[in-house]
């Protein structure tokens, strides 16, 4: 069956327009008519792109972190690697041509639209419109109107963020986050959605959610301290109990990881400290480890530890620089 909203998000992105059109285009795809066909077409878009490489494309990724403060670590990465960067730079580009989310440390350009940026090693809270309480993690951006208006209460993310949602049982405080959406009356609830991430993670503190997810086609409602997993890549779902202090250490300023590879664990790091991790994944074992560290760890503290746990790994700390042998 035709899909008219679907052709719309189509022909827009094969075309280049006027800044009124566009313009338009951006106040049509964030009003909540339509949301799910919307939603949909913005995923049909996203895979289409996924399947060839764009020539420029990692060019204007590496603009966007540029822009954003995101510092993109050195490593010699598989095919595979590079498919994923281009999966992530085409799904950062349609959002950013799409909702208008231009990942820069001004306000966007739409006068109903704000957002949030925060940097590497730092974290934000804000007071959102209806009094929801926000709490950013780094290089996370929030996007959200200037007043809240019809039946939902829409924000976007790009990255992890913690929300105390103020109740309100006619409108639903909804965060569309890449491939989930999470739907709350008045609650709090935490969401890691990284790009560079294959896992979104949707974990409730208190209250209840909705989670939709697999293209929207998927609804799990979460009990109080459940967390639901959903990896963008195998396109599998996990639910489990995670310890709640783990889920919130970094609103303390603590750093939990818990059986993550060399390569995830520096991608954290590269969050928490303002430092660029330089290093071949090739030569580092594909092991898991479970690491913790209080708020007032040094990067030098952090990775004494690290390569003593590693074993048979070195580092050198050069300025912004972690080189990694």
């Amino acid at each position: 069956m035709k899909n008219p909203v679907s052709d719309v998000i189509d022909s827009y992105a094969a075309h280049d327009y006027t800044d009124e059109v566009n313009r338009d285009f951006r106040e049509w795809l964030t009003d909540t008519t339509h949301a799910e066909e919307k939603e949909r077409g913005l995923h049909k878009l996203w895979m289409r792109t996924d399947a060839s490489y764009t020539p420029g494309l990692e060019e204007s990724l590496e603009s966007m972190r540029q822009a954003t403060g995101i510092a993109a670590r050195r490593s010699e990465h598989s095919l595979r690697r590079r498919l994923m960067m281009w999966r992530v730079a085409a799904t950062l580009l349609v959002a950013v041509s799409l909702v208008a989310a231009f990942l820069v440390t001004r306000p966007v350009q739409q006068p109903d639209l704000l957002q949030s940026y925060i940097p590497t090693a730092q974290t934000g809270t804000l007071t959102l419109p209806d009094g929801t309480l926000a709490m950013v993690n780094a290089q996370s951006t929030l996007i959200y109107p200037q007043e809240f208006t019809g039946k939902e209460r829409c924000v976007y993310l790009i990255g992890e963020a913690n929300f105390k949602v103020k109740p309100d049982a006619a409108h639903p405080f909804v965060v569309k986050a890449a491939d989930m959406r999470v739907t709350a009356l008045g609650t709090e609830f935490n969401i890691a959605a990284y790009p560079d991430e294959e896992e979104i993670r949707a974990t409730l503190l208190s209250g209840s959610v909705a989670v939709d997810y697999d293209s929207l086609s998927r609804r799990t409602i979460l009990e109080p301290g459940h967390q639901l997993a959903w990896n963008k890549t195998t396109r599998r779902a996990g639910l489990t109990r995670p310890d709640l202090d783990d889920v919130t250490a970094w609103q303390r300023g603590d750093i939990v990881m818990r059986s993550l590879t060399p390569d995830e664990i520096f991608t954290r790091l590269g969050r928490r400290y303002p430092c660029t991790f330089i290093y071949n994944s090739h030569n580092l074992k594909n092991d898991r480890y479970t690491l913790t560290f209080g708020h007032d760890a040094s990067l030098s503290e952090v990775m004494d530890i690290i390569t003593r746990v590693m074993g048979n790994v070195r580092y050198r700390l050069e300025a912004d620089r972690c080189y990694i042998y």
